[in-house]
């Protein structure tokens, strides 16, 4: 069995690929392909669902911008391709970049310890967001969370 990675898709940018980049990469967040979709079918009512989804992972596989998986919920897209963390509300699913450079360090800790040699690792801290304890203080905010969307940054 060759071990041997397979090549990259070759990348042919096209306006459909453009209009989705600029999508994600205008975003104050982290948008779902769902989002995504809506956004760009706003200015094209042609593109289909397919076409974004397809278009999302091939700019991910080049490194244009980076896909973010959360166990079972939807992907999110991140214009930021440079190494960098994450805290998810585990509430109303804000998720919102961090730099962690002590982050780091755990990399090196896995690669001693699992004796792999690590190629990437991405850190997301898990918790509620200030919003979200505000509301579930007594006296505090009645409106729920989840009512200010998923796609902030």
């Amino acid at each position: 069995m060759d071990s041997t990675p397979a090549p990259k898709r070759e990348y042919r940018q096209t306006a459909q690929r453009a209009m989705i980049l600029e999508t994600v990469q205008e975003a104050e967040g982290h948008l779902t392909a769902g989002e995504i979709f809506e956004r760009v079918r706003r200015r094209d009512a042609r593109i289909g669902y397919g076409t974004v989804y397809r278009s999302l992972h091939l700019l991910a596989e080049h490194g244009l911008i980076q896909e973010l998986t959360f166990a079972d919920e939807a992907s999110r897209y991140d214009s930021r391709c440079d190494r960098h963390d994450h805290v998810h509300c585990s509430i109303c699913g804000l998720l919102v970049d961090v730099d962690v450079p002590e982050a780091l360090m755990a990399r090196h800790v896995a690669e001693e310890r699992s004796g792999f040699s690590i190629v990437h690792h991405h850190t997301v801290f898990v918790g509620v967001c200030p919003i979200c304890r505000a509301s579930e203080q007594p006296g505090g905010r009645n409106e729920s969370a989840r009512a200010r969307g998923t796609s902030s940054s």
